[in-house]
């Protein structure tokens, strides 16, 4: 009898102290595609020259570092002919992979549209901005119009991030149409 108040009483007191542990939990709220063009600095449209990978001053992480000749802007300063450089967090160097989820990759000569925002750290480099939903791929045909696929969707066509007012697949002149027209509406 003794063995089975102990073994409750044991039980309660765990119960208690369990019970005055905090927990906490992080939830992100999607941003609406007005938010994502609002607080991109610059939207583009460009084809992608050059991509290179290099490990931090750390070896910490790799990052991949894409040159974008610009041919065309929605938004921003940026100008017809002019490259940006665009810097996010993944690559291969040396046999080494790091893989971030839900981040964009580049690939030389794929055509692009980009939401960007500067890097705090680094006045000179990019962003995409909104991770892989600020990031569309380029599909021409030469019979049909151009399609935006946005980044998401590459491989499987189908999209694995929130979708809100544009489209994860499009016609390239109403995605441009829709950045212009979100972007115009920026307080």
């Amino acid at each position: 009898m003794k063995e089975k108040l102990f073994v409750l009483v044991l039980i309660v007191m765990c119960g208690v102290l369990i019970g005055t542990f905090r927990v906490s939990a992080s939830t992100f709220t999607a941003a609406s595609d007005g938010q994502l063009a609002c607080e991109a600095t610059d939207i583009i449209q460009g084809q992608v020259i050059d991509v290179r990978s290099a490990w931090d001053e750390e070896r910490v992480a790799i990052w991949t570092t894409a040159t974008v000749q610009v041919q065309g802007n929605v938004k921003g300063k940026m100008v017809r002919d002019g490259v940006v450089e665009v810097k996010e967090v993944g690559g291969t160097v040396n046999g080494f992979n790091i893989t971030a989820i839900g981040f964009p990759t580049f690939r030389k000569g794929e055509e692009v549209v980009m939401l960007l925002r500067p890097w705090e750290d680094n006045a000179t480099a990019f962003r995409v901005w909104g991770y892989g939903r600020g990031m569309y791929n380029i599909a021409r045909d030469g019979r049909q119009a151009a399609v935006a696929h946005r980044y998401d969707t590459r491989g499987t066509g189908k999209a694995t991030m929130f979708t809100d007012r544009i489209p994860p697949i499009v016609p390239l002149d109403r995605l441009n149409r829709e950045l212009a027209a979100l972007a115009k509406n920026c307080k």
